[in-house]
């Protein structure tokens, strides 16, 4: 492997030999992240609207945060919905042991893995504490977040699967 970017992520020129003949791919160095699907009492599922300047634009996700930090994955998304989501430890009334779903983030081109919780909270009012990030939270039934595929307003990957889950679930 050769690493020919090292920034936020890592990107690398690898090879391989396969049935006599080298082949090269690229591989993006991923850290994973944890996200959460966030279900209140009343049974809505807590998105928030975050900037993405890639897109340029507003998007509706689950909270999430990358594993940058040496906690657990499940500490992550815990201290992600405070942040994102001013929703406090004492708030959640339960949170599964472990992800109901694990995936590849970008599967044809990286090992980076996203861990999705289920996390059931206390009805209160949620506002984001991190100034950066997150603009607003907001709690959607099955309905409006059925909706809001189909107009294409969520297109988030592990939005979508989260969504998905959710149906399952209820």
């Amino acid at each position: 492997m050769k690493l020919i970017y090292d920034g936020y992520v890592q990107i690398y020129d690898c090879e391989r030999e396969r049935n006599g003949s080298i082949e090269k791919y690229t591989k993006v160095a991923l850290r994973g992240a944890s996200a959460g699907l966030v279900i209140n009492e009343d049974g809505k599922m807590a998105l928030v609207t975050q900037y993405r300047p890639i897109l340029g634009k507003n998007t509706l996700e689950i909270p999430a945060g990358t594993l940058d930090k040496n906690i657990s994955k499940k500490d992550i998304i815990i201290e992600e919905l405070e942040e994102e989501c001013g929703i406090k430890k004492s708030d959640i009334i339960e949170i599964s042991d472990e992800p109901l779903l694990t995936y590849n983030i970008i599967e044809n081109m990286s090992d980076g893995e996203m861990h999705i919780y289920l996390i059931k909270v206390k009805n209160v009012i949620s506002t984001p504490t991190e100034e950066d990030d997150v603009d607003e939270v907001n709690f959607y039934t099955i309905e409006e977040i059925d909706k809001l595929i189909k107009e294409r307003i969520i297109t988030d990957p592990k939005t979508l699967i989260a969504f998905y889950l959710y149906k399952e679930t209820d």
